[in-house]
């Protein structure tokens, strides 16, 4: 066991090949969730033939070779293509061999949390948005009493749980009150926090804003967000202003990889997004040309009344040259002083971004003075391990001191921390009120 605090990770991309297996033999596999998900994106079907060739599942235990078959089918490497879908394919397959029951869920936390090599991990986990309120109740249930064990068993390793929310309205209400009234339940429990996460391509943040200033305002959760991570379906400034916009409710932001598209990346670029978001964004931008004494109020009004004729799900270019790309500059700097100013924390996935976009945005964030925290995403996919992505933090930066600090975010911003010190704040009000 190390002392390292791991503050973003999921609980099945946390899988070994030993855990899948089992998964495998326990039930029959939901085969059409990767299957359609791999067509979607190779236009073609997989060779899941290959797995009863090697007879996977009919073996006690996997030897080397059959490990190296089923790493083929869950491991996001190098040898696969670039981009959100690719690794959610990989995700899919694991996710065809769970069914998420009760039992299994117990099993997973205990399985997982005894390979932990963290003092302190926290897990995010995701249910279908199919699942009715009393499904998500007892899986939520189920995991609990798997980390209650978990923690007993394993000390003293301590290990917590945050659910991501479905993005749809109104699921993620309903699982909101769910989730407090567990949390009402086991006043020493595990359930930490709430997460938005998975693909947010056709999520906008400000259809949260009220629920997440609930939250906020109730202190039951730390709240978490994925946002600014993938972004295929709007220009760099939009998925900054959506990094922007959940910063205000959150307490850490996943990933926010969007915050490196500067001026440099995006000239003479041309990005599509839909009529409906560039409204959005001129008419946000419109609200802070005048506070920050921007002089673009004339070209604001000029781009809404073009677009005033154009149906808001109509698509349209946008190319990062004179005006815009000075606007884009602006704004980036406004964005960027306003996160540093107000010490939003950033969770940094090193291996994840090079993995899915080419790049990691770490120097590019500890350049700009921004808070940030490192995290596995998830390990077994990424084949890696927290400390492997400190290792390749050191590799980026050439800075061990700047290393070291990221470790100190991670057991300072971790979210059992947090709520350690509303419980303090809430025992000091009580005491004062006493006296």
């Amino acid at each position: 066991m190390n002392d390292l605090y791991e503050v973003h990770t999921h609980l099945y991309g946390c899988l070994k090949e030993e855990d899948i297996h089992w998964l495998g033999k326990r039930k029959s596999p939901r085969w059409h969730i990767f299957r359609d998900s791999y067509r979607k994106i190779y236009q073609r079907e997989p060779n899941l033939e290959i797995l009863n060739h090697y007879r996977i599942w009919e073996t006690s235990e996997l030897n080397d070779k059959q490990k190296e078959i089923l790493r083929t089918f869950y491991v996001y490497d190098e040898s696969k293509p670039k981009g959100f879908l690719y690794f959610q394919n990989c995700f899919d397959f694991v996710i065809s061999l769970s069914h998420t029951d009760p039992e299994e869920l117990r099993v997973i936390s205990l399985r997982v949390i005894g390979n932990q090599k963290e003092i302190y991990s926290e897990y995010r986990m995701m249910f279908s948005p199919l699942v009715s309120q009393i499904e998500f109740e007892e899986k939520v249930h189920a995991l609990i009493e798997g980390f209650q064990k978990a923690e007993k068993e394993f000390f003293p390793k301590k290990s917590k749980l945050v659910i991501s929310l479905n993005r749809e309205f109104p699921l993620y209400e309903w699982q909101y009150e769910i989730l407090k009234s567990l949390k009402n339940k086991y006043p020493n429990q595990v359930l930490v926090g709430i997460d938005f996460a998975g693909y947010e391509e056709n999520d906008p943040p400000k259809e949260k804003q009220a629920f997440l200033e609930k939250v906020i305002t109730e202190k039951q959760f730390v709240v978490l967000y994925h946002v600014g991570e993938s972004f295929t379906n709007k220009s760099p400034s939009s998925a900054i202003r959506w990094i922007h916009e959940v910063s205000k409710n959150a307490h850490r932001l996943g990933h926010c990889v969007a915050l490196a598209y500067t001026e440099e990346r995006v000239k003479d670029q041309v990005y599509i997004e839909s009529v409906q978001e560039r409204n959005d964004h001129l008419e946000y931008l419109m609200k802070f040309s005048e506070t920050n004494q921007w002089h673009y109020q004339d070209y604001l009004y000029q781009k809404q009344k073009e677009l005033s004729s154009m149906n808001e799900n109509d698509s349209i270019q946008i190319k990062y040259e004179d005006k815009e790309l000075r606007l884009h500059r602006e704004f980036w700097e406004f964005v960027i002083k306003d996160l540093k100013t107000r010490n939003v924390v950033i969770e940094s996935c090193p291996t994840s971004n090079l993995r899915i976009l080419g790049f990691s945005p770490l120097k590019f964030f500890i350049n700009h003075g921004l808070t940030v925290c490192i995290g596995a995403d998830d390990p077994g996919i990424f084949s890696t391990s927290l400390e492997e992505e400190f290792r390749l933090a050191e590799k980026i930066l050439h800075n061990k001191e700047q290393v070291e600090n990221l470790k100190k975010n991670n057991q300072t911003y971790n979210s059992w921390n947090i709520q350690k010190q509303w419980e303090a704040s809430n025992q000091k009000h009580e005491d004062s009120k006493t006296l």
